[in-house]
């Protein structure tokens, strides 16, 4: 039943990440790849998860800041705003009401419903075509077109 619990610990925390890019979870997941294989070997329970904490402490202490400085500093690709991407430029119409952030809506673009906010301080009603702009995680930043 362990070696489950590890998996999923795993799996959740590589989920997370790539919908979060905070740099904190892939840590956490990595914390518990030697805990999952000391599972195999029927190590106790408590010995697995006191080990996870630690490396995982370890990763976030040691590995956090030097890929926070690599990405957010040097150009490469500011996690922390939105930014372009391949949805860029993509057009689409509104399926519910598109506001600000704190009033997000759902677009449909290429058949599928985004999240989607707009930097206008008028609502973009249903039925409106759109054309994406930028991106922040999986929430598309809209204007009319």
């Amino acid at each position: 039943m362990a070696v489950l619990f590890w998996l999923v610990i795993i799996l959740v925390c590589i989920f997370t990440e790539i919908h979060t890019n905070a740099f904190i979870s892939i840590f956490i997941g990595a914390g518990a790849i030697i805990p999952f294989f000391l599972s195999l070997a029927s190590v106790p329970f408590y010995v697995e998860a006191v080990l996870w904490l630690v490396i995982s402490g370890v990763l976030l202490g040691a590995l956090r800041p030097a890929a926070l400085h690599r990405f957010h500093h040097r150009g490469i690709l500011d996690l922390s705003a939105p930014s372009n991407s391949s949805m860029t430029n993509l057009t689409g119409f509104v399926e519910d009401a598109v506001g600000d952030e704190g009033h997000p809506g759902r677009v449909k673009i290429k058949g599928e419903l985004w999240k989607a906010v707009t930097a206008s301080s008028d609502p973009i009603p249903d039925g409106t075509q759109v054309i994406v702009r930028k991106t922040y995680g999986t929430t598309l930043w809209v204007e009319r077109v």
